[in-house]
């Protein structure tokens, strides 16, 4: 029995010790905070110990991207663990009042994507990053294994790799992350299926113009408003390729968004 208690005692005290000491602290505190989580009300999209992107609204510098993990939420704040630069791999500090783009997985498995602002920093056990929860009505929501696609005049170059029709360039009239809608010349001869070569003019909200070499496939051509549109899928586009078509596709619905609320 007394070596019972004493055993007790000594797990006691290891316990003390390692917290005290904020070891492997950023491993169990997901698990601490996750019953709070739910007593308290929170945000029931926020998985409390999910990876969290951060980007930096800064239009004069380089897109900085960051990556962190979400430690708690509560009323209207999520606390994260300092956010590491994706390119150094060093910890990163903000400062209060930074303006960052966040995007996370959800516990439905859906993108959700938001602006926000850091409201500071908070000190428990260890150190964390305090951001600023606008509320789900604010959350762009993207289904997993499916692209939100944006209404958007990209600057098009157009052509066929079997020289089936003379090059031609264009606009789009949506675009996603997997396809785009173009408009297409009166003159055209795409057919569905035909397989065509495009080169896509990206601007960022940085300023930054990307130019992408994408295949795509026509799924239809159809008449709209007196315009010949194609709708196309891409196809054999490499991931990195797919990210930046994503990423403009985000920061453009952000802007129209933005937009509406004027």
């Amino acid at each position: 029995m007394e070596r019972r208690v004493l055993t007790r005692l000594f797990v006691l005290f290891i316990i003390e010790f390692v917290l005290k000491r904020g070891f492997f602290q950023s491993f169990i505190e997901p698990y601490i905070h996750t019953t709070n989580i739910y007593r308290q009300g929170g945000n029931s999209l926020i998985k409390i110990g999910n990876i969290i992107h951060l980007e930096l609204n800064n239009p004069d510098e380089e897109k900085k991207r960051f990556k962190s993990k979400i430690l708690d939420h509560d009323n209207g704040q999520v606390f994260i663990d300092y956010p590491v630069d994706q390119k150094t791999k060093k910890p990163s500090f903000f400062l209060e009042g930074t303006e960052v783009r966040v995007w996370f997985m959800g516990k439905d498995q859906a993108i959700y994507l938001f602006q926000t602002e850091v409201v500071g920093k908070y000190e428990k056990k260890f150190p964390m990053l305090v951001l600023k929860d606008p509320g789900k009505e604010e959350y762009i929501r993207i289904q997993r294994r499916q692209y939100v696609r944006v209404d958007t005049n990209i600057d098009v170059a157009v052509y066929s790799s079997i020289n089936k029709f003379t090059p031609f360039t264009t606009v789009t009239a949506d675009v996603s992350g997997g396809g785009m809608a173009l408009v297409l010349p009166e003159d055209h001869s795409i057919s569905s299926e035909d397989i065509i070569t495009t080169w896509l003019a990206l601007p960022y909200q940085s300023g930054e113009m990307n130019y992408l070499e994408v295949r795509a496939r026509a799924i239809r051509i159809f008449k709209e408003r007196g315009r010949i549109k194609g709708s196309f899928e891409f196809v054999d586009t490499g991931e990195l390729d797919r990210q930046k078509i994503v990423r403009y596709c985000f920061e453009r619905q952000l802007a129209l968004k933005k937009k509406e609320k004027v």
